[in-house]
C-alpha cells in the first residue's frame, strides 16, 4: 500500500496539533461529495485554515487519511495528532462507553471517496481502505471487530451512507479487514511522521 503524505498546515480548524490519547478505534467515513478525488478533499481540509475564529459558523473538519476512487491514499495528519472527524453535540451510549466523552481524542479517521450519490465505493477504494484499516488495527493493537467503527455508530450521522443503508456491507468490510490483517513487518512497529 502506497501512502502519500500531504500533511495539513497546523491551524485551529483542521489540524490543531493536539497530541492523542492512546488510539482506541478506527472510524470510517464517506467524503460527502460524490466524484471528488482524495486530493480535492485534502485541499478542502487545508482551505479551512483561512476561516476566522470570530466566525461563529466556522467549520472544523479533518481526517487522518483519505482514500480516493482509484485507491490512492493521502495522509493528512500524523498518527499522534487528533483530527476533527467525529465531533458532535451528542454521542451514542456505545461510543461513550468505548471512547469517552470526546471520541476525536482517541480515534483515527479515514475518509472514503465514492463515484455516485448512492455512496457505494469502487473496488479500488474498498481494497485500499481494507488494507489501511488492517494495518492501523494491527499497528495500534485494536480488538477486532470492536476496533472498527462508522461515523454513524458514534454520532448517528448518515456516514458513510452506503454502510448505513447496507449494514451487511460494513460487516463485510470488517471481515475483509480481519482477513487482510497480518503481522507488522520487522522494523515497522511505528510510522514515521
Amino acid at each position: 500500500m502506497n501512502i502519500e503524505k500531504r500533511l495539513l498546515t497546523i491551524n485551529p480548524f483542521s489540524r490543531p496539533g493536539k497530541k492523542f490519547s492512546p488510539v482506541k478505534g478506527v472510524v470510517v467515513h464517506w467524503v460527502g461529495n460524490p466524484g471528488t478525488s482524495a486530493l480535492q478533499n485534502r485541499n478542502y481540509f487545508e482551505g479551512l485554515k483561512s476561516q476566522s475564529m470570530s466566525n461563529h459558523k466556522a467549520t472544523f473538519a479533518s481526517a487522518h487519511f483519505i482514500v480516493g476512487l482509484p485507491g490512492e491514499v493521502i495522509q493528512c495528519l500524523p498518527l499522534d495528532e487528533m483530527a476533527y472527524h467525529v465531533g458532535a453535540k451528542t454521542y451514542t451510549p456505545e461510543a461513550i462507553s468505548r471512547f469517552g466523552q470526546y471520541p476525536n481524542n482517541c480515534t483515527i479517521g479515514i475518509e472514503l471517496c465514492y463515484p455516485a450519490r448512492d455512496g457505494k465505493f469502487t473496488p479500488e477504494t474498498w481494497i485500499s481502505a481494507v488494507e489501511l484499516t488492517a494495518y492501523l488495527v494491527k499497528l495500534f493493537r485494536l480488538e477486532m471487530p470492536a476496533g472498527i467503527w462508522t461515523h454513524h455508530g458514534i454520532t448517528r450521522k448518515e456516514c458513510p451512507k452506503y454502510f448505513v443503508e447496507h449494514p451487511e456491507a460494513f460487516e463485510r468490510f470488517k471481515l475483509d479487514t480481519d482477513i487482510a490483517m497480518g503481522e507488522i513487518p520487522e522494523g515497522e512497529e511505528k510510522w514515521t511522521y
